[in-house]
């Protein structure tokens, strides 16, 4: 009881001397520093004074406010602040009575703070451009309060970054042409300083190059889509990434309207394209343009195409399809529902020219294998895929139409050397749509033959100012009695031994490659010209065995014509004959036996110009010999003697170990050209076993003296044994193979060349079904024949 009276005397004196000394100040707060949250709300300070007093932020603040600016005596000050959206901030209040103040530290907290470029490394071409380097912040009301740095590679040139500041889309700049002669650098820095003196620093360095503006494709160069809503994206590669805000963007329209719903740049490279649905029951078409000028001047410009089908499956382009196979070789089962392929055909079904027929016994072929075959190119003609399908009735493909194949579970096929590719499976059903075109749907690739490149594979090209080397006969100067029987060949055989016969072609520019024309196809008999133009066909990869080394190379690229109308050679020859040996009579009569013209030393004469031609052998014997350029009577398979054989000479010196040869000699003197080009046509032995000892592989050498020969840079050809009939020698052919070389400039104005052709080993073929190049030639081993059915020595000038 006592202790509680205590307490109760107690406690008033307390009271009182509180009171007192609260009476006692002159200016005081209950807190000097006070600490927010990030939420907006309200708070109070209790301020302590016996007199008059004001309130004032010692900064400008529009996120604080009080509901008081003067007060007297002991009261409260009520300040109101707003949710903090950026960085912790500071705020100093000043209370002041007089002379004296009070001072409060007024922190709000923030969010965690980014600060950054979007990238460290930035490069910009060479002109003066306004430039956005993109960031990644969440401070953006605290943009006033970065620090912006500069450090240049060189400081003592041009300080080449102006009007730097952060704005909503990123950090923004004037950058000033680039007039130095070399790359230059500078290095941004970014310094945000908290309420809690943490800093936030980051930096990206930008380069600006000596390089012209350009925003090109990087990989697909238009955009196709089904008909369903798409957003698709397209990757490009610029060096004006960094300037995407400033390009102009457009849609021109050639079928519909407003159906791209946007157009976006993002990320330096990449444009997105917002694609509506399509309802319209048509396909649709528009370019998108992009556009960056600078004083009314276009820096660059890019049109993207888009095309929008109206059907539901979508599409697998050429380039997606090729890049499922990475290594150089192999196979791949196409995993792809509902998606199609889209092309022109540029096959057509049931044509003999497709494809080389191979044989099954050296007496018998799958003449199946062309019509099961068809050819499909993509829109813009520049990638093709050869198409198997399972059978002949399989192949609907017309020429020119335009298709949807579907693709999934198909088999894909890429070889090299050349690179190409094959689709395998297909059927009828996989052509989900086709549409009926006219030769206006093919892309016209107008090129030289050296302009020729592994993407050009299985598409049409039209080849220009070309000739036939050999321009006697027919597209198939082959002993018809080989090949298969048709209406155009009454005489052949049901057992044919090969299809496709090499015809060689060569250029304005005396370049060389061969035509393949199929024995079935109903043009192959017709008669040649000697005019030059343009022929037209499929580019195609094939082996004759009968005609090639190896297991049958007959060059990286071959072309197939589809109709005869391919070939138009109906312009003036772009070659001029210099000296030509041919032993037709007349010179023209290809269905007659000839004769050889020698002088008193042997030698054989040309039929057109001056020259004359002899072997490295002195003792060889030379005669004529049978020649299939006849073209003109189905009802024949007749052979006429019309070319020059020299007789039984051992091509290869064993003894030495040197090969032997044939040699031209003729003049060049006053002759103004660009280009000297050989065309002859060969063959050897004399169609027997005795005769399988012929050297294989021989080249083509050149000289001035007659005694001193360079080789000609790949010149190296094969000669295949003349074939025997009833004997199962695959690698023997029933024709002599044609063959053109471009000769080296240096020849021209001399007064005299010569140019040989040289067996360059001692590979020859046995008398086995396997023996293509399985023999040596050997001492012992009699002489053999050689023919020769053509030879001429042409000049372009």
């Amino acid at each position: 009881m006592k202790k509680c009276i205590i307490l109760l005397l107690i406690l008033p004196l307390f009271l009182q001397c509180q009171k007192k000394m609260e009476l006692d100040l002159s200016l005081a707060v209950n807190s000097n520093e006070l600490h927010l949250t990030a939420e907006e709300g309200t708070t109070h300070i209790m301020v302590y004074a016996d007199g008059e007093w004001e309130v004032n932020f010692k900064e400008d603040a529009d996120w604080i406010s009080v509901d008081k600016v003067r007060g007297s005596g002991n009261s409260d000050v009520v300040f109101s602040y707003a949710q903090n959206f950026g960085a912790s901030r500071r705020v100093t209040l000043v209370l002041s009575k007089g002379s004296e103040k009070q001072e409060v530290l007024i922190i709000q907290e923030g969010l965690e703070v980014a600060l950054r470029f979007a990238k460290n490394k930035f490069t910009i071409p060479k002109h003066g451009l306004p430039t956005i380097l993109p960031i990644v912040s969440n401070v953006e009301a605290d943009f006033k309060s970065v620090d912006i740095e500069y450090l240049y590679d060189d400081e003592t040139s041009e300080q080449w970054v102006t009007n730097g500041a952060l704005t909503d889309e990123g950090f923004t700049f004037e950058a000033l042409e680039n007039t130095a002669g070399r790359k230059r650098s500078v290095r941004i820095y970014l310094t945000l300083v908290d309420a809690f003196d943490n800093e936030y620093m980051s930096f990206a360095d930008v380069d600006q190059t000596v390089d012209e503006a350009f925003l090109v494709h990087k990989h697909n160069t238009a955009t196709r889509v089904t008909r369903s809503a798409k957003l698709d994206t397209v990757i490009l590669s610029s060096n004006i990434g960094t300037h995407f805000p400033n390009i102009e963007k457009n849609v021109t329209y050639e079928q519909g309207n407003d159906w791209i719903e946007e157009v976006t740049l993002i990320n330096d490279s990449l444009l997105i394209l917002a694609i509506r649905e399509n309802n319209s029951g048509l396909e649709r078409n528009a370019n998108v343009g992009l556009k960056l000028a600078i004083n009314g001047v276009n820096l660059v410009e890019l049109t993207h195409p888009v095309f929008q089908s109206a059907e539901d499956f979508e599409e697998y382009t050429f380039e997606e399809l090729r890049g499922l196979i990475v290594a150089a070789s192999g196979t791949a089962t196409i995993n792809a529902p509902l998606k199609v392929l889209q092309g022109i055909v540029i096959s057509d079904q049931g044509n003999a020219n497709m494809e080389t027929n191979p044989n099954l016994a050296y007496n018998r072929m799958d003449l199946t294998e062309t019509y099961r075959t068809a050819y499909i190119q993509s829109l813009d003609g520049k990638y093709g895929f050869r198409l198997k399908f399972t059978a002949e009735s399989e192949n609907t493909l017309k020429r020119y139409s335009k298709v949807n194949i579907a693709v999934d579970e198909l088999t894909l096929e890429k070889e090299a050397n050349p690179m190409r590719y094959t689709i395998t499976g297909i059927r009828s059903g996989n052509i989900v749509k086709s549409e009926a075109g006219t030769a206006s749907n093919v892309v016209n690739k107008l090129k030289y033959i050296s302009e020729l490149s592994d993407a050009d594979m299985y598409t049409q090209v039209t080849l220009r100012d070309v000739s036939i080397s050999i321009p006697y006969g027919s597209y198939m100067n082959v002993n018809a009695g080989y090949t298969n029987k048709t209406n155009w060949n009454t005489e052949g055989t049901t057992t044919p031994y090969l299809d496709a016969i090499p015809t060689n072609i060569y250029d304005g520019k005396g370049d060389n490659m061969n035509m393949l024309v199929n024995a079935n196809s109903s043009w192959a008999r017709n008669a040649v010209t000697k005019n030059s133009g343009t022929i037209a066909g499929i580019l195609t990869h094939s082996k004759l065995l009968r005609f090639g080394g190896g297991e049958g190379d007959v060059g990286r690229y071959t072309l197939r014509p589809i109709t005869l109308g391919d070939i138009r050679l109906n312009n003036a020859s772009v070659a001029q004959t210099l000296v030509e040996w041919n032993w037709l009579p007349g010179g023209t009569n290809t269905c007659a036996t000839g004769v050889i013209n020698k002088d008193g030393a042997g030698n054989v004469l040309p039929f057109i110009g001056t020259g004359k031609m002899n072997t490295t052998v002195a003792d060889a014997t030379s005669g004529v010999a049978f020649h299939p350029v006849c073209h003109s009577n189905p009802n024949s398979k007749q052979v006429y003697n019309n070319a020059l054989q020299y007789n039984n000479v051992k091509w290869w010196n064993a003894q030495e170990n040197r090969g032997e040869g044939i040699v031209m000699q003729f003049s060049t003197t006053g002759i103004t050209a660009q280009t000297l080009v050989l065309n002859f046509s060969v063959g050897g032995g004399s169609g027997n076993d005795a005769n399988n000892h012929i050297p294989t592989y021989w080249e083509v050498e050149y000289s001035l003296d007659g005694a001193n020969y360079t080789v000609l840079p790949n010149s190296t050809y094969a000669v295949r044994p003349l074939t025997q009939w009833a004997t199962d020698r695959p690698s023997q052919m029933p024709a002599l193979r044609p063959l053109s070389f471009k000769l080296p400039a240096s020849l021209l104005g001399q007064a005299n060349v010569y140019v040989k052709l040289r067996a360059k080993s001692d590979i020859c073929a046995t008398g086995s079904p396997t023996g293509a190049e399985t023999g040596r030639i050997t001492a012992a081993m009699p002489g053999t024949s050689m023919r020769l059915g053509f030879v001429s020595i042409n000049y372009i000038q």
